[in-house]
């Protein structure tokens, strides 16, 4: 896969006045690493919502810095968004050493056809990302998972149904349930599932990935 290219500007305005370059469709974010400083940088902000939709979170990403010989290597770490219009406020970037190992979530894509839903069973995706660790070169977009295996109501795959791609390590246990097939619901179990869902849109605390605001000068501004 052909790494993503991101370009950026060094950033001298931090705190509170990071609001004035969010009205020029400027996004402010951070570059930060093990073997590297902190380094605040600034983003188109059309160009930064492409990239960040074509990465994910397991994408390796060039960041050229104006200014700076050499591209970062980097993922994308955290990412802050403005809670009404959902546009993309703020990101933090890990540079990357191609000879250190990462961790971080892998999204799981299921391919193929299920033969088991033409007989009245229904494929449910009980996990969408599992926790990996691989050398940067090893990194992925995706996970893919071919679910035209599932012929019967009842059958599940489990993490460790799944043999890791090369070079990289699955560190969620492997009792977890990535599919699973049951008969359709009833509309009453759709109907109570969609009443539920209303009061689901807020991720659980413990489920929001946090970087700690010690990387020198800021991490969320």
């Amino acid at each position: 896969m052909d790494m993503i290219e991101l370009n950026a500007e060094p950033r001298s305005v931090i705190g509170k006045q990071v609001g004035a370059l969010r009205r020029q469709a400027i996004t402010p974010g951070i570059i930060y690493g093990s073997t590297t400083t902190p380094v605040p940088v600034q983003f188109d902000a059309k160009e930064l919502t492409r990239v960040v939709q074509q990465a994910g979170r397991s994408s390796m990403i060039s960041v050229k810095v104006a200014g700076t010989p050499t591209p970062y290597k980097a993922i994308v770490r955290d990412l802050q968004f403005n809670p009404i219009k959902r546009t993309l406020r703020h990101i933090d970037l890990q540079a990357l050493s191609m000879t250190e190992t990462v961790r971080l979530p892998l999204h799981i894509t299921l391919t193929g056809e299920a033969p088991v839903t033409e007989e009245g069973g229904m494929v449910l995706q009980q996990l969408n990302q599992i926790e990996i660790e691989c050398l940067p070169d090893d990194l992925i977009h995706s996970l893919e998972i071919d679910i035209s295996i599932l012929t019967e109501i009842g059958q599940t795959i489990y993490v460790k149904d799944i043999t890791p791609p090369s070079g990289i390590t699955f560190l969620t246990s492997p009792e977890e349930t990535i599919v699973q097939v049951t008969a359709e619901a009833s509309e009453q179990q759709e109907d109570e599932e969609a009443e539920e869902d209303i009061f689901a849109t807020a991720p659980a605390a413990d489920s929001v990935e946090v970087i700690r605001k010690d990387r020198g000068e800021e991490a969320a501004e």
